[in-house]
């Protein structure tokens, strides 16, 4: 559900995992679809991830599978699934027991309407995709003669994507920086700075902000930056979904954007389906407030987080 914080999780009982495992172990296995489904990289709600853990789990069950509109995501590629309408019945019925959830109520009501949201946005996002994302891709990474953003990180989608444990270790902060910790960064965490308001970008006097605890890192906002390169470093994009979350986006070498969501894979389309030219302008989904441009400057910034 998250971009640069974590999602909120509970552990099951035994009881409850033998029923989940019951209900869903159908799904693994019938056959890997032989049209791959790319796995819908949106921000917001984008399905429910299941974990299993400890030296008695079970061998047939997968260590980690996300479930999304009609299929089910795994290490080893993506399988039909219709088991998504079940599982989220069954983390709404026990919000109250998920860490990570401040007022229940609100946060409910928020996640109901991400569901429906994303529910409604899938479909448009894939269709999308399967549309012009091979040929958008293909120009991500054609070599250009000229560079508009000299020092800006070169196109490495598959850098972060192919690994599930760099994938899954790092977020859009880790991303938008491009300096990979494995510990899911957080604004200001590594400089005792770390952000603690979520409002808005703006924050009362006493709190910290996504955009401070940054600065608190080492990162420079450009409030006045029209989409346009430094000289130093590379341009990077801060938005917040009020009172929920934070996430970062990146301009490339060639000048092109691209961002990734918490564990999600890294993506160069945004919530429709469609290539981002301007962060400001492209679709955000609850991401609607829009904080500043900001410059990383290579070497002179540490980024950490607590995971």
């Amino acid at each position: 559900m998250f971009s640069g914080r974590p999602n909120p999780s509970m552990v099951l009982s035994d009881a409850e995992s033998r029923l989940l495992i019951k209900k869903i172990s159908s799904a693994l296995r019938k056959k890997i679809s032989r049209k791959a489904e790319p796995f819908p990289s949106m921000l917001g709600y984008r399905g429910i991830i299941i974990e299993t853990f400890g030296t008695k789990r079970r061998t047939d069950i997968l260590p980690r599978m996300q479930f999304t509109p009609g299929y089910v995501y795994t290490h080893n590629g993506g399988r039909r699934s219709d088991d998504l309408p079940y599982l989220e019945s069954f983390v709404l019925q026990r919000l109250s027991s998920f860490e990570g959830v401040r007022s229940i109520r609100s946060f409910k009501e928020r996640l109901k309407k991400q569901m429906e949201d994303f529910h409604e946005k899938c479909p448009k996002w894939r269709k999308n995709h399967h549309k012009w994302y091979s040929q958008l891709l293909k120009d991500f990474y054609r070599p250009i003669k000229y560079k508009p953003c000299y020092c800006a990180p070169l196109p490495d989608l598959d850098a972060w994507n192919n690994d599930p444990n760099i994938q899954w270790g790092n977020n859009c902060y880790n991303y938008g920086t491009n300096y990979r910790t494995d510990t899911y960064a957080q604004p200001g965490y590594a400089s005792g700075g770390e952000e603690n308001d979520l409002s808005a970008c703006s924050v009362p006097a006493g709190h910290i902000s996504a955009r401070m605890g940054a600065e608190n890192d080492g990162l420079i906002a450009l409030p006045s930056n029209n989409n346009t390169c430094p000289a130093m470093g590379h341009l990077v994009a801060l938005v917040i979904a009020p009172d929920s979350d934070y996430h970062w986006y990146r301009k490339g070498r060639n000048g092109k954007w691209s961002h990734k969501m918490g564990g999600s894979p890294a993506t160069i389309l945004d919530n429709s389906g469609n290539p981002i030219t301007d962060p400001r302008t492209a679709d955000r989904g609850s991401y609607v407030d829009f904080c500043t441009f900001m410059q990383v400057i290579h070497g002179h910034f540490k980024i950490d987080g607590p995971y």
